[in-house]
């Protein structure tokens, strides 16, 4: 774990824990290894989970509507978009083990190039050993902004080239990318553009996003 743990990334409604108040002393990947035997002892569960990088885990309710409905239609353009051009879309399900920083992290939906997602090895119930090239969040009705801007940063410190985070209540967009200190803010846009990163992916955000509640 290195200095990025001081960042907090847990939403206001998350019930967060400290492994060492339950006796648990692993670190690194150790408390790695347990975190994912807890999720898959918990598959069934509604709650969704993430262990930040200074080794906490972040329990967070279901999403409701409309923020359901956003994810949903957000990855189905992904999804479609990367059936014609290649790589690998996920949504809110998947889990990525972050490789500078350490803690798994679930982003709202990704995308990785074909060529690294080969390059690493991916086990049968375990989190994916990468960082997406591409991720997104999508601010839920209650969410406080910072822990996702926190979240994001991590993310570009992790290895992902391009970043949105989708601010619905305020209909606006940050847009992070990799080597820019601060992300670019665009208010109201209709469409967003995948730039370099997702070559000829136009995401309609006004359509599927901020005129849908």
């Amino acid at each position: 774990m290195t200095s990025a743990a001081e960042i907090s990334i847990a939403p206001d409604s998350a019930l967060v824990i400290d492994p060492q108040s339950l006796g648990i002393t692993a670190t690194g990947r150790g408390l790695e290894n347990l975190f994912i035997e807890f999720c898959n002892r918990n598959s069934h569960s509604s709650w969704r989970f993430e262990l930040s990088p200074k080794g906490e885990i972040i329990i967070m309710p279901p999403v409701h509507h409309p923020s359901d409905g956003h994810e949903h239609d957000f990855g189905i353009e992904l999804g479609l978009w990367a059936r014609e051009f290649g790589g690998v879309a996920r949504g809110s399900s998947a889990a990525f083990q972050m490789p500078v920083t350490g803690g798994i992290l679930s982003p709202d939906a990704s995308w990785t190039t074909q060529e690294k997602w080969d390059s690493h090895l991916h086990l049968a119930g375990d989190s994916h050993p990468l960082c997406p090239d591409f991720v997104v969040e999508i601010r839920s009705t209650y969410d406080n902004l910072a822990p996702l801007h926190a979240k994001m940063r991590l993310y570009l410190q992790n290895g992902a080239l391009l970043g949105w985070l989708i601010d619905v209540r305020n209909r606006r967009v940050y847009i992070y990318r990799v080597g820019q200190p601060e992300p670019e803010l665009l208010e109201d846009p209709a469409t967003l553009s995948g730039e370099d990163v997702l070559p000829g992916f136009i995401f309609e955000v006004a359509r599927w996003i901020f005129d849908r509640v």
